[in-house]
């Protein structure tokens, strides 16, 4: 089990630093002037023989002198530097002078060598990286990581950095998304509309040309294809506007009761598949389940209605469907009992237009499961396809 990470503070470290410049610098003026003290002291044992015998001769020199009745005893003193040659009096004034100025002096070199430890020790790292990553990301660079040990006021602007980096990479990685959707959302409109504006070219150019010579009934006839083909092409016209309002949806979530959720998709199930067997899930996956979801319910029905449609469709008698929570998404997966997936339709079958080669003839557009995909991943959520006797489809919606 890793330690947990202690907090530390700008203000401790400094408050240590400075305690201990205040030693260091004490530590080093002492030490220092007692170093030129001992020089002098070396300097005086030079001459104190010599001082020694001057004062033993001097002492019996002493006299008495009597000033208006007052008598005065009379001593000859002699200071041993009187007796230093002109060198070692130089010296000794100047190791002198260096006792007392080294306090100073010390306090001044600890505060520079004080400082500069605390700066690469608290600082330097810190503001090597900030700037490092503040260059890159000047130069769209978002592809790096932020790692600062030490858990103080600089460690945490560190994380506020990578937390911010992390935001801006997502949102590139997002914004890059939508563009290659919307890349490819083009190029599948583009390619669908070609059949349908072939025909109406070819229709029209035959109606120019041949209409004098037509019957009645071949025009009509002309005509009703024409008209079928325009509703087609207006079809796809409200689906890409569909698909642009989905982009731009914003959701408004609410806490809702998890019971009165799963009654309002049973219900709802029932009544689209009347048709077919319908049966209605609700698995519990711990103990301790929310019993308030926070979620769009319309985003959630839409999707929900999407899938019972697209099931209604392949399904041979049965469609199932069952709810759940599991690590804070709701998931709900609608199975039938139909063909189940081919191995391409499990890789594109969320593309934009897409249709089975066995189901190209039919009137959809091949929408639903792209228009599910994309409401989902606004919800914080995914969808996942699989065969499970049959095709099954699961919706997952953050909500909580």
């Amino acid at each position: 089990m890793g330690k947990k990470p202690v907090n530390k503070s700008i203000k401790k470290d400094f408050a240590v630093y400075i305690i201990l410049y205040i030693l260091l610098s004490l530590l080093l003026g002492f030490l220092t002037s007692g170093f030129f003290q001992w020089k002098q002291q070396q300097i005086r044992e030079k001459y104190e023989t010599e001082y020694k015998k001057t004062m033993e001769s001097l002492e019996g020199q002493k006299g008495t002198l009597y000033r208006d009745d007052i008598q005065v005893e009379v001593h000859y003193t002699v200071n041993i530097i009187t007796f230093f040659t002109p060198y070692d009096l130089l010296k000794y004034d100047i190791f002198g002078i260096l006792s007392g100025a080294v306090f100073p002096a010390s306090f001044i070199v600890c505060l520079a060598v004080t400082s500069l430890l605390f700066y690469k020790k608290i600082f330097q790292k810190p503001l090597e990286l900030l700037g490092s990553a503040a260059d890159k990301i000047a130069d769209n660079d978002l592809d790096f990581e932020i790692h600062y040990d030490r858990q103080d006021e600089l460690g945490r602007l560190c994380l506020s950095f990578e937390k911010m980096r992390r935001a801006l990479r997502d949102n590139n990685l997002e914004l890059w998304r939508q563009l290659e959707e919307r890349r490819r959302l083009n190029a599948a409109f583009a390619h669908d509309l070609r059949t349908p504006l072939t025909v109406l070219k070819g229709q029209s150019e035959m109606l120019i040309k041949y209409t004098p010579a037509l019957p009645a009934e071949k025009i009509i006839e002309t005509a009703e294809m024409m008209q079928r083909h325009i509703a087609r092409l207006e079809n796809y016209v409200n689906t890409m506007n569909t698909l642009q309002r989905l982009e731009d949806i914003e959701l408004h979530r609410k806490a809702v009761d998890k019971t009165c959720l799963y009654r309002q998709l049973k219900e709802t199930g029932a009544c689209i598949c009347t048709d077919k067997t319908f049966l209605f899930e609700e698995k519990q996956q711990c103990q301790n389940e929310p019993v308030q979801l926070t979620l769009d319910v319309s985003v959630i029905l839409q999707v929900y209605e999407n899938l019972l449609s697209n099931a209604l469709r392949y399904a041979q008698g049965q469609i199932t469907a069952s709810v759940c929570i599991a690590d804070g998404f709701l998931q709900i997966t609608v199975s039938d009992d139909g063909r189940g997936f081919s191995d391409k339709d499990l890789c594109e079958a969320t593309k934009p237009f897409y249709k089975a080669p066995e189901s190209a003839a039919q009137e959809h557009l091949g929408m639903g499961l792209n228009i599910c995909k994309v409401l989902c991943e606004k919800h914080g959520g995914f969808l996942t396809l699989k065969n499970k006797g049959g095709a099954a489809v699961t919706a997952a919606f953050r909500a909580v």
